[in-house]
């Protein structure tokens, strides 16, 4: 993801982060210690939910050993079967057939290794050689602008995908940054969570789309039918109103959908959610804090947020 200075500097003061908050661009010379810009950009990849804490690559790897040990499993001579294979010149990358290796080399159970393998490559993803010596030179593989998740529609390369993982990390860290996102973006996050649930669903132009915003379907053979929901984003500051609702109901009934929801970042007024449950509407909605905890759940490192 692609920080401008303001970025970095409203990051930092959100998550005192003290090595970059004062840094300032200009013909002076600025010092900082190797170890304490490690640790300031460890912190920057936690804030934008590029990682889910701050530790040093060595103590995962650490911490992954120590937990094999308990296990009652030699974290030594999994490491050291490691070591043989990666040192052996034969692969480029850490491939099933050098995992086999690994394990047999080892005799460790297969899930032990995996554990292990997976910590190394968690190791690697967090160190920064480049402040400690040679490095080689990798084609960059795409970035996208923290600024355009707030300033324009941003549309992702794959059809499949409706809004860049790098954004929902982010939100998912950031959730207090929901309601200032582009409405556009507000719409494909909305439509990436039930495409993740497993639904059909089809994003809506963004104009002239009649106000619906996405249709949702239970798989794609029902798609030739009507929607199961219909869902309506509203990226608000003030609470969604009687008049937001009722227009919607009106989409919901003559569309033949069996229910409808409305995802916004604020919060629907009493009157609103009243008069659904006085009329029967098959109405939900989906408030601020429950728009935010969606981010949470398709944070890549959600398997990691303490339950």
């Amino acid at each position: 993801m692609l920080l401008t200075d303001h970025n970095i500097k409203a990051l930092s003061t959100r998550y005192d982060i003290d090595e970059l908050e004062y840094l300032e661009r200009g013909d002076k010379e600025t010092v900082i210690r190797p170890e304490d810009f490690e640790d300031a950009i460890l912190n920057i990849r936690k804030a934008i939910g590029n990682l889910p804490d701050t530790k040093v690559g060595q103590f995962v790897l650490m911490d992954a050993c120590l937990a094999l040990e308990k296990k009652g499993v030699d974290p030594f001579k999994l490491c050291e079967a490691y070591l043989e294979v990666s040192r052996s010149g034969k692969y480029e990358t850490l491939t099933d057939e050098a995992t086999e290796e690994v394990i047999k080399l080892s005799g460790a159970e297969p899930i032990h290794v995996y554990e292990l393998l997976i910590a190394v490559s968690e190791m690697q993803q967090r160190r920064m050689n480049f402040l400690y010596g040679r490095v080689k030179r990798k084609t960059w593989d795409g970035t996208v602008s923290l600024d355009r998740l707030f300033e324009g529609e941003h549309v992702p390369d794959d059809p499949a995908v409706y809004l860049d993982q790098r954004y929902i990390d982010y939100l998912a860290q950031n959730g207090e940054d929901m309601g200032n996102i582009h409405w556009r973006n507000f719409e494909r996050l909305t439509t990436e969570f039930f495409h993740r649930q497993g639904y059909e669903v089809e994003l809506g132009a963004g104009t002239k789309d009649g106000g619906i915003d996405v249709r949702v379907w239970t798989d794609r053979e029902s798609k030739t039918g009507p929607p199961l929901m219909l869902l309506q984003c509203k990226r608000y500051r003030n609470a969604v109103g009687i008049g937001t609702v009722k227009a919607f109901w009106s989409d919901v009934h003559f569309e033949g959908a069996e229910k409808g929801l409305i995802a916004t970042t604020s919060s629907v007024s009493r009157d609103s959610k009243r008069i659904c449950e006085a009329r029967k509407w098959p109405m939900t909605f989906a408030e601020a804090k429950e728009v935010q905890q969606w981010a949470r759940t398709m944070w890549r490192h959600a398997p990691d947020i303490e339950k």
